[in-house]
């Protein structure tokens, strides 16, 4: 005879948040592409002196510089001997991590998308650009190598839509990032500062470069509520009733500055980049941000 299976509440709220994701998803990889598309994608960034095929300038001569590679025609016209140097063409491998832990599923009246779907969004948009410019780039717990192409933006859209993110905690089994890969984490950050600080401390170890960028609703920046006010919690905890909210709104985001300055500070003492982003924002300015920091290459032609 047959019995129904009971099902928890966590497989009821990941079946609800796949069947939603399986919705939103395809306007997500539109928008991702429009967004790209918005950029100039002209060959810029990572130029570097290297190996390549494409000439970059003529540099002075010193002790350390092949003679092979002395520009005798260029030398005849000038004072000084003078090399040609070609652009360096290696692949960046940039590995992306996007928060899916239940407070992201937050959206406010006053934000554009749910701080999940603009960091879905971002991801997209940025192994997209990284696949049009040659780079190697992955999704944090994916199975397979890091790799770029078409064929692997396919993939990594595929793994988006499996929805299961390591936690912030669980990064440090991430076992395929290599040395001096950059890894990209995008989440609200609504952990104790010492647990970020020990990620990002792990990927520093193991090499790594990084960018945290730093999501949130306008709601949760601003505090804009007036009088009595009930908080109910996206996580496990209570309920929360203030009879004047707006007496404590200093001070709410006081704390909640120093949260962003903390998170500041634990980039910078490594050398990673740090961007604060409102979802009430363009998208674009946080992927312009991205687009800098990791000094994207043009797309091929």
């Amino acid at each position: 005879m047959f019995k129904p299976r009971r099902v928890s509440t966590q497989q009821l709220d990941d079946r609800v948040k796949a069947e939603r994701l399986a919705q939103t998803l395809p306007p997500l990889i539109l928008a991702a592409e429009n967004l790209v598309n918005a950029f100039d994608m002209g060959v810029h960034g990572r130029r570097r002196a290297g190996t390549g095929e494409d000439f970059w300038q003529f540099k002075q001569y010193g002790p350390d510089d092949p003679t092979t590679s002395i520009d005798w025609r260029q030398s005849a016209k000038r004072e000084h001997i003078y090399i040609k140097q070609k652009e360096q063409e290696t692949a960046e491998t940039v590995w992306i991590w996007r928060d899916t832990s239940q407070t992201m599923d937050y959206g406010s009246d006053r934000a554009e998308q749910s701080k999940l779907d603009r960091a879905t969004l971002l991801s997209l948009a940025l192994a997209l650009s990284l696949s049009k410019s040659g780079e190697k780039f992955g999704l944090i717990g994916q199975a397979e190598k890091a790799s770029t192409g078409p064929a692997s933006f396919n993939r990594f859209v595929g793994r988006v839509s499996e929805i299961q993110s390591p936690s912030l905690i669980d990064l440090k089994f991430a076992d395929q990032l290599s040395n001096k890969s950059t890894v990209v984490l995008i989440s609200d950050f609504l952990v104790d500062p010492s647990e970020i600080s020990q990620m990002v401390s792990h990927f520093v170890n193991l090499g790594c470069r990084g960018f945290l960028m730093h999501v949130a609703d306008p709601v949760e920046a601003d505090l804009p509520f007036d009088g009595r006010t009930r908080f109910l919690p996206m996580t496990e905890g209570d309920d929360i009733t203030l009879g004047r909210v707006e007496v404590v709104r200093d001070d709410y985001q006081s704390l909640f500055n120093a949260h962003r300055q903390e998170l500041l500070e634990i980039a910078r003492k490594v050398s990673w980049d740090y961007s604060f982003h409102r979802t009430d924002a363009p998208a674009s300015e946080a992927f312009a941000a991205l687009y800098s920091a990791l000094n994207i290459r043009g797309g091929k032609a």
